[in-house]
């Protein structure tokens, strides 16, 4: 391997690097200044780059010819894009296959991959990951240009294609580093995932801006609003959930409120930071406003080492969605043993209290089977609700969030419900259910109780030994969302059956 000059790096970032790529000790590269150096990106701190490389520049003009796509950069790694220019027409897609995948990790159309929504005309957006610069002269075109700074690092190749109708602008200039061969490289690949509902199902409903499996971290997110619903705030969705590694370590992050998850509070204005901004918004009163909004992460990147599921709530409102991540091509969730279908029922009041939660209720009698439409505790009625499971995870605060909204959903908190499934078992005999909930839960496996879960500082993960006859075994859980956690509008369950 070629020797390259030593660079003064902290010690903290060798240890990271050296966790990441393993190719050497963190003592090695310490005492060696024979071995390669590295520095965090300045958008994704997380990606780590060699400080030794060769500046190389792609230049492209052209139109889109009638095989519709118009190849800016066709590069050898290893290597790394650090910027590209875009001079682009108005109906065109951005896509990106790195290391020869035949799936690419980012086929979107180039707007809002630049957090340019709805089809608007681009407007001014200044940020870590990527800048669009409108033309100011007045009779010019209003073009503008679009400069991502996001890095794209490649170890075999990197082909950057603009896909759209002949006669399209297809102008571009891709600066990128290629590195000397053997030169050990970060395993991430930058991901796009794109979401576009016109309209998002109602309150109470979410969209799934990403769903991802393996090892990844996510470096940003950017949102658009068009308010079509008119009877509220649009801000007024129950913000973002992040649903981490299901598979292998049950975590979730709860936001907020949207403007308070991107940084802002009581609605949004056209500010824009490094890391969190508005660059367009519309405000024709308190229930009427349009919105575009990104949070970048910076030095605080959400990793996932399993999967990862990035929801936010929604309205019936247009929303357009956007989350960068970066992930390790081929790595995979391991498989698991979950419930598909669950039905939930409630809301139950006053189950902030200890004893009173564990009081005997007229749902945990009922037997085994599909419950109606409806169930009856005491003299109250509780609507039930099927939900399909995602990755294991079901999330509860989303469907009685729609019936008990304020703007911060304190109607939901100190509440408790029931959740029912089916537990398919090839064997009689003993197994696990691993289950994950925040808060409360009783917990009953074919009409017998089997535990007892107080997790008063948020979501926490039990193994608990099971006796299962073969077939069909029935779970019941009652779980409630109380006020202590510091996750508080966190209410989500996540079940896994161990052999």
């Amino acid at each position: 391997m070629t020797k390259h000059r030593r660079l003064p790096v902290p010690g903290a970032f060798l240890l990271l690097l050296i966790s990441s790529f393993s190719c050497a000790s963190a003592q090695d590269v310490i005492a060696n200044p024979g071995l390669p150096q590295y520095i965090p990106d300045p958008a994704v701190p997380l990606i780590a780059l060699p400080t030794e490389f060769t500046s190389h520049r792609t230049n492209r003009d052209d139109r889109i010819p009638e095989e519709g796509f118009v190849e800016i950069a066709n590069l050898k790694g290893p290597g790394s894009v650090r910027h590209i220019w875009l001079l682009p027409g108005e109906n065109v897609r951005l896509v990106i296959h790195v290391d020869g995948t035949e799936k690419p990790q980012v086929d979107m159309p180039l707007k809002p991959f630049f957090a340019v929504m709805h089809g608007m005309k681009p407007y001014f957006v200044d940020c870590a990951a990527y800048n669009v610069l409108p033309n100011p002269a007045p009779g010019m075109p209003g073009d503008p240009g679009y400069n991502l700074f996001l890095p794209i690092p490649f170890s075999e190749s990197c082909r950057i294609t603009l896909h759209g109708p002949k006669g399209e602008r297809g102008v571009a200039m891709v600066d990128w580093q290629a590195y000397e061969e053997g030169t050990a490289l970060t395993p991430y690949r930058l991901h796009a995932a794109h979401r576009l509902e016109t309209p998002a199902r109602p309150r109470g409903g979410f969209i799934e801006m990403a769903n991802a499996e393996g090892k990844g971290f996510v470096a940003g997110v950017a949102v658009g609003y068009i308010q079509r619903n008119k009877s509220d705030m649009v801000f007024h969705t129950g913000g973002m959930t992040l649903l981490l590694d299901g598979e292998s370590k049950p975590n979730a992050i709860r936001g907020h409120n949207v403007e308070d998850d991107y940084g802002f509070t009581w609605g949004f204005n056209e500010r824009q930071t490094r890391w969190m901004g508005c660059p367009y918004q519309v405000n024709r009163g308190r229930e009427d406003q349009d919105g575009v909004f990104y949070r970048f992460f910076g030095h605080d990147p959400i990793r996932f080492s399993s999967s990862l599921v990035f929801r936010n709530g929604t309205r019936s409102d247009d929303m357009e969605t956007v989350v960068y991540y970066y992930r390790v091509p081929g790595s995979k969730a391991p498989a698991i043993q979950t419930p598909a279908k669950w039905q939930v029922a409630g809301l139950l009041l006053g189950a902030n209290d200890w004893d009173k939660f564990q009081e005997a209720g007229a749902v945990e009698s009922l037997p085994a089977g599909e419950w109606p439409d409806k169930l009856t505790d005491g003299d109250r009625t509780l609507p039930v609700v099927t939900l399909e499971s995602t990755r294991g995870w079901i999330d509860l605060q989303n469907i009685f969030f729609q019936r008990s909204h304020t703007a911060t959903p304190l109607t939901i908190l100190d509440q408790a419900a029931y959740a029912r499934t089916t537990l398919a078992s090839e064997k009689a005999g003993p197994a696990v259910l691993r289950l994950a909930v925040d808060d409360w839960a009783l917990v009953w496996v074919n009409g017998q109780k089997v535990a007892t879960l107080r997790h008063e500082d948020g979501l926490r993960t039990a193994e608990i030994k099971v006796e299962l006859k073969k077939g069909a075994n029935e779970l019941l859980i009652k779980t409630n969302n109380t006020e202590t956690p510091l996750n508080k509008r966190l209410w989500v369950i996540h079940t896994v059956l161990k052999p």
